[in-house]
């Protein structure tokens, strides 16, 4: 027996696994909403809703993801590799939790700088769906889409890396002057942009060799450690 493999097979798993993580995030800002409020989001989103927030977010991956990996440039879920890259992303973001426990630890961030326990288990997992799309897949693919016509004689190999190293910035860029805005110290702001320019530079590099689905469990591990574990911790230690 023959068995056609169509490309509506081949994507399924790639929208299955985004739809997922979607609707991860939505129920866990809904739970958030139901059993809190929502002045953690305030922050972010200005006192739009989170669910609005999630669901326009989501709709603007779903297309920049498509784009992406119509060209062959990114995965959404890489088929064999998917483990392996989530493996790899929770040691990566193990090891650089470390340092910044450490910082942490002796130098010190402001203390509220964490949702506290036990609604930070439903933030997190909802902010960092909504910050890797907003800060790595909607502007990969903006910058592909612009650069492609301008740098004709690069590889596409060497145009992604190309826009992955801008990407990188716009993170570390924003934790800076948020940091410069609230009169963080100088060592601690430049701690902070270097060390989220490597966090996002392996984040990326995982997308590019893993998919989407690794990028994201990246963030989650390192989220668990220094936000949720450690969040709660260095109250009972620090403060």
């Amino acid at each position: 027996m023959v068995h056609h493999v169509t490309e509506s097979t081949i994507q399924r798993p790639q929208y299955a696994a985004f739809a997922t993580l979607t609707f991860g995030a939505a129920g866990a800002a809904a739970a958030l909403l139901a059993f809190a409020h929502g002045a953690y989001f305030q922050p972010y989103f200005d006192g739009i809703n989170p669910l609005l927030v999630i669901a326009l977010v989501a709709a603007a991956g779903a297309i920049a993801l498509r784009f992406l990996r119509a060209r062959g440039w990114f995965e959404i879920y890489a088929q064999g590799r998917t483990l392996r890259g989530v493996a790899l992303a929770a040691l990566l973001a193990t090891l650089l939790v470390v340092p910044t426990i450490a910082v942490d630890a002796g130098v010190g961030f402001p203390r509220g700088i964490n949702v506290p326990a036990p609604w930070s288990l439903l933030f997190y997992p909802a902010i960092a769906y909504v910050v890797e799309i907003l800060f790595h897949v909607l502007p990969l693919a903006l910058l592909l889409a612009a650069f492609r016509p301008l740098f004709k004689t690069l590889s596409p190999d060497r145009l992604v890396w190309l826009c992955i190293a801008f990407t990188a910035l716009l993170e570390p860029a924003f934790q800076v002057h948020t940091g410069l805005s609230q009169g963080s110290p100088p060592v601690l702001n430049a701690y902070v942009g270097v060390h989220v320019f490597a966090f996002n530079l392996l984040q990326l590099a995982v997308f590019r060799r893993y998919g989407f689905v690794s990028m994201v469990a990246f963030r989650l591990v390192y989220y668990l450690w220094w936000h949720i574990a450690w969040g709660y911790l260095r109250l009972q230690l620090l403060f």
